[in-house]
């Protein structure tokens, strides 16, 4: 289709060039070319196609090449001979070319159109307005090629706009898989490692500390249920992500905090009035995952909880002591009394990031 695109132009010039040498002489009352100037149409007309048919690609230099058939047509020639294909070159090369090849172009062309007609014509007085009309013809030739520049410089534009929203969106989903598939494994590997561990401590308690059966077998049933809301929380994302909960979580996070301290000793926290938003979820889910990991390793130690603001990023820092005391797992621990504390954790909007894991 580009091939037909590129030649049928310039044949349709070159055809409409050999029926006007006929009719236009007949019309004139003049005679038809003999054929040593017909010849030399001919030749200009067969370079000139070749020219054209490859203005896309080398606009300039088709220019020049049909710029200098325009000459030997008409001295050659038959005056008759108007070699439109200047017209198209320069049209092509303001379309394809920045303004000062442009104006460059113009103005040769429209040198050699003056010298021509003073050369054929010789000086009279209306000289002047042939060379500006003539100037004017190929000035608003260049002026549409460069509209058509303009027009194909916003559509590459604005392709390249589409291309990278589609990229960014594309992106965009595929974090957000990567947080949906972070946030089952938090549900899975912690909320019901909450809960196993809690049940087998009420199996193991019930015979020293029956007082802390009944509380621990509560604790369990508070984060299975917790557990079941966060599932269908996440099945609902996964089908409606139009828009984020904007819902402020201190409220969730802080009856997180008095889950784990009922089964320990208290959990100090200082926490913003209004954590929201996937910052305030990544908060949730590093308490959560923390916690679970001091009562699971290090029973029986006090721990605190700081959430903070800081040149537009959310600290938060969770720390635990050592457990008071020596703590047997048959007694009443939850796990071996040593772990790993999560020390230090920046979150944000963009960014989630965990610093300083360390044991203690």
């Amino acid at each position: 289709m580009e091939t037909i695109r590129n030649w049928l132009l310039p044949a349709l010039l070159a055809a409409g060039q050999l029926i006007w040498l006929w009719t236009g002489a007949e019309a004139a009352g003049e005679e038809v070319p003999g054929s040593a100037r017909l010849a030399a149409v001919l030749v200009a007309l067969a370079v000139e196609t070749v020219a054209l048919g490859h203005r896309r690609q080398a606009p300039v230099r088709a220019l020049a090449w049909t710029l200098g058939t325009l000459v030997f047509g008409q001295v050659a020639g038959d005056e008759n001979y108007f070699g439109l294909g200047t017209l198209v070159s320069l049209y092509s090369v303001a379309a394809r070319r920045p303004v000062p090849v442009t104006l460059r172009a113009v103005a040769a062309v429209v040198g050699v159109e003056w010298l021509m007609s003073l050369v054929r014509l010789g000086p009279r007085p209306t000289l002047a307005t042939e060379w500006a009309l003539g100037a004017l013809v190929y000035v608003a030739c260049a002026g549409l090629g460069e509209v058509r520049r303009q027009w194909v410089r916003g559509r590459s534009a604005a392709a390249r706009r589409l291309a990278g929203a589609e990229e960014t969106r594309r992106r965009a989903a595929e974090t957000e898989r990567r947080r949906l598939a972070r946030e089952l494994h938090d549900v899975s590997a912690h909320h019901l490692t909450s809960v196993v561990i809690t049940a087998d401590a009420a199996g193991r308690l019930g015979g020293t500390r029956p007082e802390l059966t009944a509380e621990a077998l509560a604790f369990a049933e508070r984060t299975g249920v917790e557990t079941l809301t966060t599932l269908r929380r996440l099945v609902g994302l996964m089908r409606d992500t139009d828009g984020a909960d904007a819902r402020p979580m201190t409220a969730r996070i802080e009856e997180l905090l008095a889950g784990f301290g009922r089964l320990g000793p208290p959990i100090e926290a200082d926490l913003p009035d209004d954590l929201a938003g996937p910052a305030a979820e990544a908060v949730h889910g590093i308490v959560r995952e923390a916690l679970t990991n001091a009562l699971r390793y290090a029973p029986g130690c006090a721990a605190h909880v700081e959430v903070r603001r800081a040149d537009g990023v959310l600290e938060l820092t969770v720390d635990n002591a050592p457990p008071r005391g020596t703590v047997t797992s048959g007694a009443g621990g939850l796990g071996s009394g040593r772990g790993l504390c999560l020390k230090h954790i920046s979150a944000s909007p963009r960014q989630q990031g965990y610093e300083n894991w360390g044991p203690r």
